[in-house]
């Protein structure tokens, strides 16, 4: 299995976005997972009082349509977060699109104080299946809550994607909580962070025995890839023998 993190730096207008993640999936390889932060599509930016006043619904939904479209002609996958308009109400959700044209969409359920200002919750956890592979999918502060985690462990799940949008300079030390979620899970995860200043929390992709495979430089656009064994995934922990 290939992973290509899509470190973005974020930015208001959802056309540019739209026209960058699409560069990026350009040059996806075949069956290779692309992973791009929170909020990349449509832009993210709570703290705005005017931001949902700023979106456009029926021109995010054309955007994911040609971000599906690209997908579909790479035959890759792809993940990516932005801002939904469905049943009357705005979510904070990340899109799941397959090469075999299946989309999948999760809202994120641990909202932030500026997130309920604007989006409403999702409602359950779960992993996803693709062909045979399961996923988890968790949106940047529902890495510090550990039900969700043990469910998708639960459940079956051997990757999951992290979704993020946390540059505060103080947010660096998740690094340590990513890592642990992979060890005390024995899961590979992908977090993906927006790249945007004032960013210290880099992007990753973490093996279950806890080493780090990737790692971006912050503040910056940046493309990281390698291959992963799912064979390295612990389905039962009681047995792991690396520590």
């Amino acid at each position: 299995m290939r992973i290509r993190i899509a470190q973005l730096c974020v930015r208001q207008a959802m056309a540019a976005n739209k026209e960058r993640v699409l560069a990026v999936l350009e040059s996806a390889r075949h069956s290779e997972w692309v992973v791009f932060p929170e909020g990349v599509l449509s832009g993210y930016f709570p703290d705005s009082d005017e931001y949902l006043k700023n979106l456009d619904a029926d021109a995010i939904e054309w955007g994911i349509h040609e971000i599906q479209r690209e997908v579909e002609r790479r035959q890759c996958n792809c993940l990516f977060g932005t801002a939904t308009f469905t049943n009357g109400k705005w979510q904070n959700s990340v899109v799941l699109l397959s090469s075999s044209g299946e989309r999948y969409t999760y809202h994120k359920i641990g909202l932030s104080a500026l997130d309920r200002k604007h989006f409403t919750p999702g409602a359950k956890t779960t992993p996803y299946s693709v062909g045979d592979l399961k996923i988890g999918i968790q949106v940047c502060r529902e890495l510090l809550f550990p039900q969700s985690w043990i469910d998708l462990k639960t459940e079956g799940a051997q990757v999951v994607f992290h979704i993020n949008n946390a540059i505060k300079p103080h947010d660096q030390v998740w690094e340590h909580v990513l890592i642990a979620r992979a060890v005390e899970h024995g899961i590979f995860v992908c977090s993906v962070n927006n790249g945007s200043h004032p960013q210290t929390l880099a992007s990753y992709l973490i093996a279950p025995s806890g080493k780090v495979i990737l790692r971006t430089e912050t503040q910056q656009d940046q493309i990281l890839s390698a291959e992963i064994s799912l064979s390295e995934v612990i389905a039962d922990l009681t047995r792991r023998t690396d520590y």
